[in-house]
């Protein structure tokens, strides 16, 4: 993995951190926004595993799973009086343990090593921003 890619990813994280912080100060646009962008990061993992099942050769569930990400994440954004915090931070969790337990032969090790560590501090984001 290159090195820039990982200073992405981690720079990807600033909305989440920002955002759940200012929500402890209840400010329910920052609520809003967290849920957006969480909704927007969301589609895009699932963007990944399309682009890796098409470069790939894995097994038909991926796409399956790819789409379904993009989906749920617009469900989040349909619906918004719903509190989708806690389902979303288990989402991220859920992709990860997916990838990590189902793909890990075809995924490179030091790619999933950081999915897992972005997923867990989006997830701890959100969590956070529910309180």
């Amino acid at each position: 993995m290159k090195t820039h890619h990982r200073y992405l990813g981690y720079a990807g994280l600033i909305p989440f951190v920002v955002m759940a912080i200012f929500s402890l100060f209840d400010s329910r646009h920052a609520e809003i926004f967290l849920l957006d962008y969480a909704a927007l990061i969301f589609s895009f993992l699932g963007g990944i595993l399309w682009s890796l099942s098409i470069k790939e050769p894995m097994p038909a569930h991926v796409s399956l799973v790819s789409v379904s990400a993009m989906l749920w994440a617009w469900l989040w954004l349909l619906t918004p009086a719903y509190n989708w915090f806690w389902l979303a931070a288990l989402s991220y969790v859920a992709l990860w343990l997916y990838e990590w337990f189902l793909l890990r032969r075809f995924i490179a090790h030091d790619f999933l090593i950081l999915r897992g560590q972005l997923s867990l501090i989006a997830a701890l984001s959100l969590v956070l921003a529910n309180f």
